[in-house]
């Protein structure tokens, strides 16, 4: 965040006037000079009090008139919260302090008694004199305020988006209650990749498929997006398993089902890959028992951790990676505590040479089989990594880190070590059977990436299948792709026709064509006839013909590129919009380890289950409004005033700030709080 440095000049009149503003990158020091007296110590401070006295008596009523532009923003990804920060300049204005604060009390999670806390109001008082005091009783009704509005904003946005693909989770208080929360996965307007949490309702004891199922076609039903549905990706369950079979039947008798139902219900890939993992630690479970007890061991004394840090020193370890413990539940945390563990391999030996009763030093077997396991688990972590990152990836990449992991565990497989065999037997059985469920949703992205194409297909299936069997594969992707866009063209072309009909203007009275129209008439309709016996290419037929695209330096956005070339294929590219926003991961990157259940935190399970919905959903649309966006406030020019007050920021929001308020200065001196950024 950048900061203020303001020079401020007296005269003769007892006003001030501003120099220009110079913004600095470290600290903020207002400096005060007085061309008529150097004023010093008690009578410099008194002068600086009368100043701000009568800044506050004359400044508020004047009107100011706005020169230039007021603001511009880079690389914005929300017009909302543009208007947040413009809504900041100015004067004090009470409900736009308490909207703000309802904002912050829903991004962050806080406790509605925040309001009250003691310091929290003196630091506002402090701030701005003009600050009232707010219960908790008063900032829960602002907060389901602005939870309605912010609601019917994105029920309006619904409207004008194609197709939406949806993730489900489920979750447990701390009562033991089950919820579920809801996600909308789309590409918006402008063609970035949105998610929201559209809902989190609670369960019935069941959980039933019929119970999942009905929940959420009440929720896409309230919302408005029951024609919308492309896909819903779920973790591996019977239970779900039941519940996307009822959605697909409801949405295909209401014949609001898109893709055909080729690819309705996706399996979530990270899930799936820890049920993988799993198998894999099942064969080394004794070999990490082992470690994880050594570890507990010499962490519970520093002498004890001290001596073997000696001994590491001694024996030349070079690494500055700390001896870790795992937590059970998360399988990235056991393969850090593995990693770590083999970087201190001769300590331990050293260690358990000087220490009789340390039981826990693995052989050299069972080293060599930690060292086997970490390479194939850093294979996966970083592919599952990619699969549930918190940016949410486009469907694009997947097929590659998909076929990474695969061609590992299928190389372990066929491995002439036993122990890798072995290891990599059930794996490689899971696996394969989730790879048959999402291959086809995985290579249609794929060849919808302009820099791969039908090209990347082809050289991920010859890695994976027999020779005999890639053309078929390939061209079997290919057919589906076909029908697909086919299905979408005839789509598109019906709801064209059906608007233009809508919006048809009454034709005045015939009139006798003049010969001249009637050639030209006759002209035209030759040109017709001719041109429709001529056979055109699909807009999928000259993409697919057309040379990849070959990227320059940087990170490729596929979005973008069909951005910029949706006029050349609009057909396709409304097509790709729809696919390239299927999740194949239900969750972020730092839930998707864990073999444990999603747990809410005592202060959520604390609440009601209304209040729950508000502050999560409400809190997640907040932090997306303001997420990566920068924005730069341009000095103000104002006139017929001769307080002049003149403010640059220029602040990176990664999340919602904490607090943000811009208020008038006193003596022109500008205030900027902004704390909490993310």
């Amino acid at each position: 965040m950048s900061s203020f440095s303001v020079t401020i000049q007296s005269n003769s009149a007892g006003g001030s006037s501003y120099s220009d503003m110079d913004m600095e990158s470290d600290a903020a020091s207002p400096s005060f000079t007085n061309n008529s007296s150097s004023l010093k110590g008690p009578d410099a401070k008194l002068e600086i009090k009368r100043s701000k006295r009568r800044h506050i008596q004359q400044c508020g009523k004047k009107k100011y008139v706005v020169g230039g532009p007021a603001q511009g923003m880079i690389n914005s990804e929300s017009q909302e919260s543009a208007t947040f920060l413009s809504g900041l300049s100015g004067g004090y204005d009470h409900g736009k302090i308490r909207e703000i604060m309802a904002k912050m009390i829903l991004a962050h999670q806080l406790p509605f008694v925040f309001v009250e806390l003691t310091w929290f109001n003196a630091l506002m008082k402090y701030n701005n004199y003009l600050f009232q005091e707010v219960n908790r009783i008063t900032i829960k009704d602002e907060c389901i305020k602005v939870f309605e509005l912010e609601k019917e904003k994105m029920k309006k946005m619904f409207k004008n988006i194609s197709s939406i693909s949806l993730t489900s989770n489920c979750w447990t208080s701390k009562q033991t209650d089950r919820y579920m929360s809801l996600t909308a996965h789309y590409v918006d307007a402008d063609w970035k990749l949105q998610k929201q949490i559209i809902s989190f309702f609670d369960l019935a004891p069941s959980h039933s498929g019929e119970v999942i199922s009905d929940r959420i076609i009440e929720c896409i039903t309230e919302w408005g997006i029951q024609d919308k549905i492309g896909t819903i990706t779920l973790v591996n369950a019977s239970n779900n398993d039941g519940a996307a079979a009822i959605l697909e039947s409801n949405l295909v008798e209401s014949g609001k089902l898109h893709f055909d139902g080729l690819f309705f219900h996706v399996r979530c890939c990270a899930h799936s890959l820890n049920l993988v993992v799993e198998d894999g630690h099942s064969v080394i479970e004794g070999c990490v028992v082992k470690i994880r007890e050594g570890v507990n061991y010499l962490r519970k004394s520093s002498d004890q951790l001290l001596k073997f840090g000696e001994i590491a020193i001694a024996s030349g370890i070079q690494t500055k990676q700390p001896l870790c413990i795992d937590d059970k539940t998360r399988w990235d945390s056991t393969h850090r505590m593995l990693v770590s563990a083999l970087s201190y391999k001769s300590a331990f030996h050293g260690y358990a040479l000087r220490d009789p009763n340390f039981e826990w030093e693995p052989s050299e077997e069972e080293w060599a089989s930690v060292s086997k396991v970490c390479n194939l688990l850093k294979i996966i972590l970083d592919a599952t990594n990619i699969l549930s990152g918190r940016m949410y990836p486009t469907a694009n990449l997947f097929l590659v880190e998909v076929f990474n992991v695969k061609k590992e565990i299928s190389k372990a497989y066929e491995s002439s070590d036993a122990f890798l065999r072995t290891m990599s037997k059930p794996m490689f059985e899971k696996f394969d059977k989730y790879w048959g469920e999402v291959e086809v949703v995985m290579a249609i992205a794929c060849i919808l990436d302009p820099r791969f194409k039908l090209l990347g297909v082809e050289y991920a299936f010859h890695e994976l299948y027999p020779a005999n069997e890639v053309k078929e594969r390939v061209n079997g992707v290919t057919i589906k792709l076909r029908a697909l866009y086919e299905k979408h063209v005839k789509e598109l072309v019906a709801s064209k026709a059906a608007a233009s009909t809508s919006n048809t203007v009454p034709a005045a009275a015939p009139t006798k064509p003049s010969a001249r129209s009637r050639r030209m008439e006759e002209l035209m309709a030759f040109v017709k006839a001719s041109n429709a016996n001529k056979k055109t290419k699909s807009d999928l037929d000259v993409y697919l013909e057309e040379p990849v695209f070959l990227e320059g330096e940087g990170q490729f956005d596929v979005l973008l590129w069909w951005s910029q070339n949706c006029s050349k294929f609009p057909m396709l590219s409304k097509l790709a919009r729809d696919v390239l926003c299927i999740p194949v991961a239900t969750m972020t990157s730092e839930l998707t380890s864990t073999v444990g259940g999603h747990i809410l935190d005592d202060y959520l399970s604390s609440l009601t289950k209304d209040m729950i919905e508000l502050v999560i959903c409400g809190g997640d649309w907040i932090r997306q409004s303001s997420r990566s966006t920068v924005f730069t406030l341009q000095p103000l020019r104002l006139s017929k005033s001769k307080y002049i007050c003149t403010y640059e920021v220029c602040t990176y929001l990664h999340v919602m700030p904490t607090l943000g308020l811009i208020c008038s200065s006193l003596t022109g001196l500008n205030f900027l709080l902004t704390c909490g950024l993310m």
